[in-house]
């Protein structure tokens, strides 16, 4: 049952090979060796900086946005949120539950991020600005250009939520100024669930190792950063998926790297999005992503749309929740697929779609 889903994702067949394995013993010097040679690759893919450093978590990109609000910010913070969705709203939610000051850019349903919504926060004492890049109940994708220039004329950090964006959307750490980049292994890595990887800028590093200590042991990052040194993490790790990303990670690059990964992303969900003129479907004016296509139904309810491509073809695709869990289903690019299935996947929501 092929999933066009935003995660998990259909995953390459070396890969699953790697997953097929006995899972190894890890504490030893070959597990370390992985676990430094990933490190590097995934900063390499990401354009870090010079001494960034990344830490492996065990857990959901819900799990890294919590560590990650935990260890990098405190009550003596005020952050700017930009919240279109689900997932600007989690982190919210997170910051709330922490202590941490904030306020959010809260987007209505369809609207496009666009400088006007930032200039209230010029010169407002903002110490870190917090976004999904690509906010992925919706499928938008912000303007990573615009809001790295405010972070900076306004000495802010900048935390962004990748966890879509990563090898769908281009990203560059150092040009972009990204304190900390938030990465998990279920999307466009296209590895089992259960990994994130959360890589901090040399700043960051720095504002890390200097705060007081975190208030939860096991996301600690600092207790992560110490035993990075040695290539291993302080609990025991998903060490299955970190041989998945190992081998990714290696094929990405030996493959051309992020651009060319990305151009494939793109080339996918272009082509994708082209064959839809004909079906009485729309998609949202704000800027998408190439990681999913939202797209808008304006004569069939979603749910009838999702259970008929699951039972008649076989196809599962993404539903949206909230104001859009009738009107709107998402469809992803990222994963083992190729422009050569979007022939039959647009034939088979036409039919679902006709038979509505």
């Amino acid at each position: 049952m092929p999933l066009f889903t935003i995660g998990p994702v259909e995953m390459f067949p070396d890969t699953l090979e790697v997953r097929s394995r006995q899972v190894p013993y890890f504490r030893n010097a070959a597990f370390s060796q992985v676990v430094f040679e990933s490190c590097d690759m995934i900063q390499k893919l990401m354009g870090a900086e010079e001494g960034a450093r990344t830490i492996l978590l065990m857990s959901s990109g819900t799990g890294a946005m919590e560590a990650t609000v935990m260890n990098c910010l405190g009550t003596d913070d005020h952050a700017l949120v930009i919240n279109g969705g689900s997932f600007g709203a989690r982190f919210c939610q997170i910051l709330e539950r922490h202590h941490v000051p904030f306020d959010s850019v809260d987007l209505a349903s369809g609207e496009a991020l666009v400088a006007d919504r930032l200039a209230p926060y010029e010169g407002a004492g903002c110490t870190a600005l917090l976004v999904n890049l690509d906010e992925t109940s919706t499928g938008q994708l912000y303007d990573l250009e615009m809001l790295s220039a405010f972070c900076r004329h306004n000495g802010m950090l900048l935390i962004v939520d990748a966890i879509s964006a990563f090898l769908s959307d281009p990203i560059d750490m150092t040009s972009a100024g990204i304190d900390v980049l938030i990465v998990s292994s279920q999307k466009a890595l296209s590895l089992a669930p259960g990994l994130s990887c959360v890589t901090l800028s040399p700043r960051m590093v720095e504002r890390v190792v200097s705060r007081d200590a975190c208030p939860c042991m096991y996301f600690d990052f600092v207790d992560y950063l110490r035993n990075g040194e040695r290539g291993q993490t302080p609990f025991t790790p998903a060490v299955g998926v970190v041989y998945e990303l190992h081998q990714r990670l290696g094929a990405l690059l030996s493959q051309g790297g992020a651009a060319a990964e990305i151009e494939r992303v793109r080339d996918i969900a272009l082509d994708f999005r082209s064959r839809l003129a004909a079906l009485p479907v729309r998609l949202p004016e704000y800027p998408l992503s190439n990681a999913v296509t939202p797209v808008i139904l304006d004569d069939c309810d979603a749910r009838r749309l999702i259970d008929g491509l699951e039972s008649g073809y076989g196809i599962v695709i993404n539903p949206c929740g909230g104001a859009h869990a009738h009107d709107m289903v998402r469809i992803a690019h990222v994963g083992n697929h190729s422009t050569g299935e979007n022939p039959g996947l647009v034939q088979a929501i036409s039919e679902v779609l006709s038979a509505s």
